[in-house]
């Protein structure tokens, strides 16, 4: 049968975005991230004024260290917040003499300053989070400034449509590139996930989901653009969240689908992190999953590949492989290869979907 999707949330930040269109208010935010009720660090600076389209919110140090930082991406799948990733990432930016982490810059369009506590706890030299409403927020110098002198660039959860249409050809989106270049990591969950890999799920319209996109993959939910921000270790990759959870493969294999006809990749890969589990990336590749949920999936489509992929036309896909990477294993994101996963295969006939050892998940 056609998956069916669990009900997902409806924003609620309006008096954010009085911009935002009609069919925006059906958009499911893709993260369970702290939110702006979450009670502040005491170690925050007293300002955070609203400047030009952000907000900002600073705890600890304002002075700027140096690390030598070792790369990679940090990709978290959404709802709990996995504390030894997080450390982990942490980590990826370098550590000052003593052990201490250096600076961290947190990127969003909603909530606050949720993450603070937990960082600076960690040891974190200082965390920076701004709130940006709008594409003259993002070409804000200051933040510019605190993206050129962070260690750490993590990207929350929220809505992916936001990043979409108020970063992209921004100086937010150079720096943050620019960071990657030069060798220090950047991470994301859920929305800030759904950002990372070549190939983007915008979500531009109303959420996708398996049941309304399998039936028909050029549903207007589904939009798809190139890499917003350069992660070499996510070449030629999609990513998604929350995933086992809210029922998302079928979506996702029309995802795929959609990037070959369309041709925007011959062979394209997903990395697919569920709920409750992240994945660590080092720059060589090697990654390795956290977490007490399902874990990662590695779901690729080669280019033979059996495909009718139309309008108003239920899906067609076959073969499509799939390998269930669990909690404390590794595997070499590069060589797209993990000894310990589960390994089977799934196909969509007429818009359903099935498993060669009968379980989607």
């Amino acid at each position: 049968m056609i998956l069916q999707s669990r009900p997902l949330r409806v924003s609620t930040m309006l008096a954010l975005l009085l911009t935002a269109s009609a069919c925006a208010a059906s958009r499911t935010p893709s993260e369970a991230a702290p939110v702006s009720s979450s009670p502040r660090s005491p170690a925050d600076s007293a300002r955070a004024d609203t400047v030009r389209g952000f907000t900002l919110y600073h705890s600890g140090s304002t002075s700027d260290v140096r690390t030598t930082p070792k790369g990679g991406a940090y990709l978290a799948g959404g709802g709990t917040d996995i504390q030894p990733g997080m450390q982990w990432l942490l980590g990826q930016g370098g550590t000052q003499a003593g052990g201490a982490f250096g600076d961290v810059v947190v990127l969003r369009s909603s909530g606050s300053n949720g993450y603070h506590t937990m960082l600076m706890d960690m040891g974190a030299h200082s965390v920076r989070s701004f709130v940006i409403f709008s594409r003259e927020g993002a070409e804000r110098p200051e933040i510019a400034e605190a993206i050129r002198n962070a260690e750490v660039v993590f990207i929350a959860g929220g809505d992916q449509s936001t990043y979409e249409t108020r970063w992209r050809g921004t100086s937010l989106q150079r720096e943050v590139n620019a960071r990657i270049t030069a060798g220090y990591p950047v991470g994301g969950t859920s929305a800030g996930l759904a950002v990372l890999g070549e190939h983007v799920y915008s979500a531009l319209n109303e959420s996708s989901t398996s049941a309304k996109v399998l039936p028909s993959p050029y549903d207007a939910s589904v939009t798809l653009s190139r890499s917003l921000f350069t992660l070499p270790v996510l070449r030629n990759v999609i990513t998604d969240s929350h995933f086992a959870v809210r029922d998302r493969m079928g979506r996702l294999l029309v995802f795929l689908a959609r990037l070959q006809q369309d041709g925007a990749a011959t062979a394209p890969r997903a990395l697919a992190v569920d709920e409750k589990s992240a994945v660590g990336v080092n720059a060589d590749g090697i990654a390795t999953v956290f977490g007490p949920g399902n874990g990662a999936y590695l779901v690729s489509v080669d280019t033979t590949a059996t495909r009718t992929c139309k309008a108003n036309t239920p899906l067609d896909l076959s073969p499509v492989d799939v390998q269930l990477v669990g909690s404390g294993s590794t595997f070499d994101l590069g060589r797209w290869s993990a000894p310990t996963a589960r390994r089977y295969t799934l196909t969509a006939r007429s818009g359903v979907v099935t498993s060669s050892d009968g379980h989607i998940y």
